[in-house]
């Protein structure tokens, strides 16, 4: 004799109260599927970024290094050429010759000042003598 048992018809309540159990843990698995996801994703964006962030900060650096030796050598050309405008200058020039060969013009009276090596030089003369 076989005994059958009785299977109890599950109301709606308990199908919905399932169904609600199984909806709320694929919710989970979906969340956490999507961390993994997100995670990876931010690891491969970064991957791709990074590089090219730090490479652009390289540039940065190099382009500001360029522009002070262009800063350095317009100063330097603009100093170079007016010492060549006042070299042209007749007056300088004479002025300059003079300078070097310790003249002076009638009238004129040349005051030099000794430089700091002069000044060194006249003391130790003084110490010797």
């Amino acid at each position: 004799m076989l005994i059958r048992f009785a299977r109890r018809r599950r109301t709606c309540e308990e199908i919905e109260r399932r169904r609600e159990e199984q909806t709320a843990g694929m919710g989970r698995v979906l969340g956490i599927c999507g961390l993994i996801f997100l995670a990876f994703e931010t690891l491969a964006g970064t991957m791709l970024v990074l590089p090219a962030w730090l490479e652009v900060q390289s540039l940065r650096q190099q382009r500001e290094s360029v522009n002070q030796r262009l800063s350095k050598a317009q100063e330097e050309e603009e100093e170079a050429h007016n010492r060549y405008i006042w070299m042209m200058d007749p007056e300088y020039f004479e002025q300059t010759a003079r300078d070097r060969a310790n003249q002076a013009k009638e009238g004129e009276t040349v005051i030099r000042r000794p430089t700091p090596a002069n000044r060194r030089q006249s003391i130790q003369e003084g110490v010797k003598n």
